[in-house]
């Protein structure tokens, strides 16, 4: 406990000098819930397993001297919650038939971190960082008369929490970060426009140390169909890509009834 007796700063850009240009992975999973209707009960809908292949940079800028810079693949795969094997379609309670489901498949991700200095008082192996990031923008389905069953609104509105721990050097029990989402339904859900649905996402996330450490069906499903996932590029000047954007550019495929996530090679 002698080197708990004082305050430790930490610098969040440590972080980013210390794995500056490596490949670092990260696991995540957990279960998504649905309140289907507003006086009715939230119930477990799916689980989901997914993964971020990172690289992350200092880089220079001219109003904050330094800042730290992510690049990601991101993948996320619904899942059954009973059975836990990958969805390839879902019918909803008030469907005819069965429709695909378009999986997360962010092929681009990326943006910077400012600097900011965390105090972990003495005493304490870790402090708890909760960032609570409120989402509202048009809805990019909307005002378009093909998208009308697959769009919940004029506008989209979620909030997304994201609870991390900072410790000290060498602190081996430090719970496991989280990321939580509250949102509309999924347009490939198909629910009709204006439909109220909502979802929480829950989910924990856990850095591994190699590709081969990571969920077994998401390390199958990426050699053998989106072999671009396992590694982050260096640089990309590709805009970030989102759920609805990917079911946007891919809705034919969708109506097609096309497996997701499609096959992604360069």
């Amino acid at each position: 406990m002698s080197d708990r007796l004082d305050d430790y700063e930490v610098n969040n850009l440590d972080f980013y000098r210390k794995n500056h240009g490596l490949q670092l992975y990260y696991n995540w999973s957990g279960e998504i819930w649905w309140q289907e209707e507003p006086d009715k009960p939230k119930e477990k809908l799916f689980s989901i397993i997914g993964m971020n292949a990172t690289k992350v940079f200092i880089k220079i800028d001219p109003e904050y001297g330094e800042v730290g810079y992510r690049i990601n693949r991101e993948l996320g795969l619904f899942c059954d919650p009973v059975t836990q094997e990958i969805l390839t379609s879902w019918k909803s309670p008030k469907a005819s038939k069965a429709i695909p489901v378009v999986h997360i498949a962010n092929r681009i991700v990326q943006g910077s971190v400012k600097p900011k200095k965390y105090l972990i008082p003495k005493g304490s192996e870790y402090i708890t960082s909760v960032m609570e990031i409120p989402l509202e923008y048009p809805h990019p389905l909307a005002r378009d008369s093909k998208y009308l069953d697959y769009c919940p609104g004029e506008k989209f509105r979620g909030v997304e929490y994201f609870t991390s721990h900072v410790c000290r050097p060498n602190v081996s029990n430090v719970p496991p970060a989280q990321w939580a989402r509250d949102c509309p339904w999924m347009p490939w859900m198909k629910l009709g426009y204006g439909h109220p649905a909502k979802l929480r996402f829950e989910t924990t996330i856990s850095r591994v140390n190699s590709f081969e450490e990571l969920n077994p069906k998401l390390v199958q499903l990426v050699r053998e169909k989106v072999p671009i996932y396992e590694f982050a590029p260096m640089e990309s000047d590709e805009p970030n890509m989102t759920s609805i954007q990917y079911f946007k550019k891919h809705f034919e495929s969708y109506l097609k009834g096309e497996i997701f996530p499609l096959e992604e090679t360069c």
